[in-house]
């Protein structure tokens, strides 16, 4: 990232006058929807619409660049700013984004309007029809604010798993959880900054253990040696460049494959949940 030269004018000094810089313009206040999902970039009132209308994305937080960040040529990274994205976002819906059918996407000003002055950035919320690998954005309408705080249709619970002809998982389907299904949502595992963005197979070894541990809790067992032949799981993860912003929440699925469920596992303990529940008989 490269800097601006900056310096101010005593008052006094002679030869010519520096330029002014440009005015900072203010951040757009939430909640403020949008009738489509924005680009990395954009103006700050870009495709503004009322909540109570059909919009895809919602401005649930916005902040304004200061100091270093705002005195650079060019608008930081995105990810300078997602940590506070990702709490305030929590604070507006009353929960982590990630237990439900959502995505956080941060936005700054496009390169036109931060010359021009701009140094807003925006935290936006979209819904998804699904947190698998087929999960697309869904037109809603109203507010998301408060959103999850005595629970939503947004929330993952049960779900349908499907597998691609190389028996790797196609779709993760949201089903209710008193009719047959293979997968349940049992939490959020974070992974440590040390743990780098999977590329390999044993790249995958303390994403399974981490939802493994997860999963443990959800259904009120002790993790120890064995506990993996009661259960498939399935990490959801964050695409390489969320994961690159530092979105490093992984979004952990219990995976019932060869006997399905019709309740939910939550809490059941070691009677509802015996070993090698999750394997062929």
């Amino acid at each position: 990232m490269t800097s601006a030269a900056c310096g101010t004018d005593g008052g006094g000094g002679g030869g010519s006058a520096a330029a002014p810089a440009p005015p900072v313009a203010a951040s757009p206040s939430p909640p403020r929807c949008h009738a489509q999902v924005a680009a990395r970039t954009a103006d700050a009132l870009e495709g503004t619409v009322d909540c109570a209308a059909s919009h895809q994305a919602e401005t649930v937080h916005s902040g304004t660049f200061t100091g270093a960040d705002a005195d650079a040529a060019e608008a930081p990274p995105a990810s300078t700013v997602f940590g506070e994205c990702d709490k305030q976002a929590a604070a507006t819906i009353g929960a982590d984004w990630r237990v439900a059918r959502l995505r956080l996407d941060v936005v700054l000003p496009a390169a036109g309007a931060w010359q021009a002055g701009q140094r807003w950035y925006r935290c936006d919320l979209v819904e998804l029809t699904g947190v698998g690998p087929d999960g697309k954005v869904a037109a809603r309408s109203g507010s998301l604010a408060g959103a999850l705080i005595d629970g939503s249709p947004l929330l993952l619970r049960c779900a349908l798993v499907k597998l691609d002809k190389r028996k790797n998982v196609e779709t993760v389907a949201d089903s209710a959880c008193d009719v047959k299904h293979e997968g349940e949502f049992a939490g959020v595992w974070t992974a440590p900054r040390k743990v780098r963005y999977p590329v390999k197979d044993r790249d995958y070894v303390p994403f399974y253990e981490g939802c493994l541990k997860t999963i443990a809790a959800y259904v009120n067992m002790p993790f120890e040696p064995g506990f993996a032949a009661r259960t498939g799981y399935i990490p959801v993860m964050a695409t390489k460049d969320a994961w690159t912003l530092g979105d490093r929440g992984v979004r952990c699925f219990i995976w019932i494959r060869f006997r399905p469920l019709t309740a939910s596992t939550k809490g059941v303990g070691e009677k509802g949940f015996p070993a090698n529940v999750g394997l062929p008989s």
